[in-house]
């Protein structure tokens, strides 16, 4: 997950993305209603919440690396909240479903994280992953990466390593070692409604690079990632990624 403490409050208002993907794979997740679940990088906790709604029975626990972000989120009869790191959690066969919506490509040791999710799961259980995978054209954390190199930021980020891992969707099964069950990748489109919508957005995602900047070049860097990522996609205020969604078993 990232290092950076990404600001709950912020996300909350421009995560609508976020929300809708995983709200959509989550209708897909088949539930008995008794499961004790693992959400890995939760967020807020909103789409935990609404997967607690699907167990009755049961219960979820959802861990962040962020403090800022489990400080927005709120615990409820079902669900529990606690900051935690998927490359160092500890969890010994104790839930039947690990989902992680939108998180895991923040996470540099993948295979540490995989690791770490299939020790989580009783021997019967499954985990449901998504998120950006690797595609075709540049994605906007490429583009990022690329405006690193502009000499205005060069200095600021001598020594920054690319903070995101977007893996070959053919790649999974190695990586994780575990047994993949299902997979599909779907090329996503988002708009914002401008780019000014669009800028908002990063400059809360983008926090692993902002953190590296004053606050008075923080909109300026962001401008230039929007600007050159625009020449990608071809359309303002357009976000494209390709997705991918699997399940897989220990």
């Amino acid at each position: 997950m990232p290092t950076s403490d990404w600001d709950g409050a912020g996300y909350a208002q421009v995560s609508g993305l976020q929300r809708a993907m995983a709200t959509a794979s989550l209708e897909s997740v088949v539930v008995a209603g008794t499961e004790r679940v693992l959400d890995v990088g939760c967020g807020d906790g909103q789409v935990t919440r609404l997967l607690a709604a699907r167990l009755p029975a049961g219960s979820v626990l959802g861990v962040d690396p962020s403090p800022r972000m489990i400080a927005a989120a709120a615990s409820g009869r079902n669900v529990t909240f606690q900051v935690g790191d998927v490359t160092t959690m500890s969890f010994a066969r104790e839930f039947d479903l690990v989902v992680s919506f939108n998180a895991l490509h923040w996470v540099a040791d993948q295979s540490t994280a995989y690791r770490h999710i299939a020790a989580a799961l009783r021997p019967d259980g499954r985990a449901v992953v998504q998120y950006v995978c690797r595609g075709h054209r540049p994605s906007v954390e490429q583009v990022a990466m690329e405006v690193t190199r502009d000499p205005r930021w060069a200095a600021a980020f001598a020594d920054f390593a690319p903070p995101f891992v977007h893996i070959d969707p053919g790649d999974l099964a190695a990586v994780s070692r575990m047994r993949v069950t299902e997979t599909s990748v779907v090329d996503r489109e988002w708009d914002f409604g401008s780019r000014e919508e669009f800028a908002k957005w990063c400059t809360v995602g983008f926090a692993a690079w902002t953190s590296r900047l004053s606050d008075r070049d923080v909109g300026a860097f962001v401008d230039d990632v929007v600007d050159r990522y625009e020449e990608v996609v071809g359309r303002p205020g357009v976000f494209r990624f390709l997705q991918l969604r699997a399940e897989l078993a220990v």
